[in-house]
């Protein structure tokens, strides 16, 4: 593989863990942001969900990009991890079909 493509998935990958990272972080907020009235333990649910998802597939990008070592596996592990975040976000795969 040629540095230049090298440089480009590394890019790609940066990316995709910034997006995921920013989601971790958003959801660490949102999860956490909950009035102390209403706590009643599963709100820990979401910070127990975001931090598997930044250990299972935003850490495991990032070390790779660092390292420089398999880029495309650093690369797919980046793009499954902005696949995730935006379907919590933005629901896009159809899985109202799944309903009945």
């Amino acid at each position: 593989m040629s540095p230049r493509t090298r440089r480009i998935l590394r890019l790609a990958t940066f990316a995709a863990v910034a997006v995921g990272a920013l989601f971790w972080l958003g959801a660490m907020v949102a999860s956490l942001a909950v009035p102390p009235g209403r706590r009643d333990g599963f709100q820990m649910l979401g910070v127990i969900l975001a931090s598997i998802y930044a250990v299972v597939l935003v850490l495991p990008a990032l070390i790779l990009a660092l390292l420089d070592r398999w880029p495309v596996v650093s690369l797919m592990f980046g793009a499954t991890a902005v696949a995730v975040a935006t379907d919590a976000v933005f629901p896009w795969l159809p899985w109202w079909l799944l309903a009945d």
